[in-house]
């Protein structure tokens, strides 16, 4: 890509914006969910990997990040005073290698990268609150402030290193670790052989207070099969890591320069761990950095555990600097049971899924497949399945059929309900438990399983309408208050689900809340509003499908 073909390409991006079948046990109708007050209100801070500019983001990299949004957006309706943070990682050797491949000056070539990556994540409608870039000046200043306090704490120093690189995961591996020549992480890349004067950071100094840490915070790394993946590295022997690279011949100004030593840069973990303390203000604002920090959750990848799980909290320590705590290890998402890979290409674009499916189907699909105990495979045919199958036929029929009986049989008011009975009852106490369970599973990470467990909510009143039919109800005028119950429990029921899904779903349920004559879902609307009955009903606005059918056909086209 020529300079001129890449100013025409940003010129052309659109403005980004920064968004914010079981039956259940009845159980006591009283339910005790309260604000929590403004002196006291929790905060919660969650943070996802920042990604290297060295291509466009794709499908896998939105499944990490729709992921952290729901759980930020679950912690928002539940009031708490949360902070979420992304970016990009931009100091790594590979981005300027990529943009030089493309013959395009590499500040140039991140600028462009980093609006395509703010675009699709407002496409994604992610409400993150700080957007990170490593060249920032108050993170340079963190990052050089973190290696001089190593530094003085006698962790740091300097040796010689021999080994292979690969620079696409900036990572040193023995001849041992490689498959075939080839990095572990990235199969089709040789490594190169590096052997050279670094610094290096004593990791081997702090296995047994990471161990100690490790086992005595048991939700310190989760799922526990990534826990005993990280035990079992401490277990093998830590060895200390290169924290810096010498300048060569044309990168002289990439990368942050080690304090006092201008031949070399800081190596990029080292910097881009650091992101997360720049991200709530560590040097540029104190009180903004003792409101957050610790992090209440780092979300990444598998590929990288060892990073985040040893090599971060070890740098805490050296720094005396509280470490976060929790950190969430999700698995890679193939794309039609083939792994999805920038280097090889297998990439699928979520600006055009978006485009073409909707925001909320994408969202939808993702966490619907979500397992952090596994990996998951992102399907063109199963993302068009389940827009059908559950979000028309059940959500977008259930909210159509509710405000068409309620146009019908009552012109758009929605009435009051008559005395309860037994299925209403069993309706009411669902609906607390489903939230009850559903808050269990996303604050066990379990983000998916939440979704599946509010799912059978939708599944249930669907099916309360079916039991009552109140298209038969309307036909004997002995039935009127039974029609104004079920239709008002319909309504009610329908209302607390746009609750509970709005952090999956956000514009859906805000198209809901609208087409019940209810205004915009707000935060700690969780605990505040899904309670039964917690807000009146009185008049319906109305509104198109939620989701009109698509042609399974277009699957070849997404």
């Amino acid at each position: 890509m020529t300079p001129s073909a890449l100013l025409s390409f940003c010129v052309s991006l659109p403005p980004f914006q920064f968004i914010e079948d079981e039956i259940m046990t009845i159980e006591p109708l009283t339910d005790t969910a309260s604000s929590t007050s403004a002196t006291d209100k929790p905060r919660y801070y969650v943070t996802t990997a920042i990604d290297y500019p060295n291509g466009a983001p794709h499908i896998g990299h939105a499944l990490e990040k729709v992921a952290a949004d729901i759980v930020a957006r679950y912690h928002r309706l539940r009031g708490h005073d949360t902070f979420f943070s992304m970016g990009i990682d931009e100091n790594s050797l590979h981005v300027l290698q990529t943009a030089r491949a493309h013959n395009v000056e590499p500040h140039a070539w991140i600028n462009a990268l980093d609006e395509q990556f703010r675009h699709a994540w407002s496409k994604l409608d992610l409400s993150y609150d700080y957007w990170m870039r490593t060249t920032e000046p108050q993170h340079i200043r963190a990052s050089q402030e973190m290696f001089q306090r190593a530094l003085a704490k006698g962790d740091i120093y300097r040796a010689t290193y021999s080994g292979w690189y690969c620079p696409n995961c900036n990572t040193f591996y023995n001849t041992e670790d490689l498959i075939g020549g080839r990095c572990p992480s990235h199969p089709s890349l040789s490594p190169e052989w590096l052997d050279e004067e670094n610094y290096f950071f004593a990791l081997s100094k702090y296995s047994d207070q990471l161990l100690a840490h490790i086992e005595s915070h048991p939700d310190f790394i989760v799922p526990a099969s990534r826990r005993a993946e990280v035990i079992s590295f401490i277990h093998q022997g830590l060895r200390d890591f290169s924290v810096s690279r010498q300048v060569r011949a044309g990168i002289e100004n990439w990368g942050i320069p080690v304090p006092g030593d201008p031949q070399h840069v800081i190596y990029v973990w080292f910097d881009a761990l650091t992101n997360y303390l720049t991200a709530v203000g560590f040097l540029s604002d104190e009180q903004q950095f003792q409101h957050y920090w610790p992090a209440d959750a780092h979300v990444i990848g598998k590929d990288i555990t060892r990073f985040h799980c040893l090599y971060w909290p070890a740098m805490l320590l050296s720094v005396d600097l509280p470490l976060p705590k929790q950190i969430a290890v999700h698995g890679f998402l193939a794309l039609e049971s083939h792994r999805i890979s920038k280097t090889l290409g297998n990439v699928i674009d979520p600006v055009t899924l978006v485009d073409k499916v909707g925001v909320d189907a994408v969202r939808y699909y993702l966490a619907r497949q979500l397992s952090f105990a596994s990996d998951g495979d992102f399907s063109r045919t199963g993302l068009l399945r389940f827009y059908n199958d559950e979000l028309g036929n059940d959500l977008g029929n259930l909210l159509n059929r509710v405000v068409s009986m309620l146009n019908r049989y009552r012109q758009g008011n929605v009435p009051l309900a008559g005395p309860a009975g037994a299925l209403e009852l069993e309706l009411q106490g669902m609906a607390k438990s489903i939230r009850r369970r559903a808050e269990q599973s996303i604050e066990r990470w379990e983000i998916g399983q939440a979704l599946s467990t509010i799912w059978t909510f939708v599944k249930r009143v669907n099916q309360y309408i079916e039991q009552n039919a109140p298209w038969q109800l309307a036909k004997n005028p002995a039935e009127e208050q039974h029609l104004d119950t079920v239709l008002a429990s319909a309504a009610e029921a329908t209302r607390i689900l746009a609750i509970l899904l709005a952090p999956y779903l956000p514009t859906s349920a805000s198209r809901i809340m609208e087409q019940l004559g209810l205004p915009p879902i707000e935060a700690g609307a969780w605990d505040e509003q899904s309670a039964w009955g917690s807000v009146p009903l009185t008049r319906i606005a109305g509104g198109t499908l939620l989701f009109p059918r698509i042609d399974p056909a277009i699957a070849a086209t997404l």
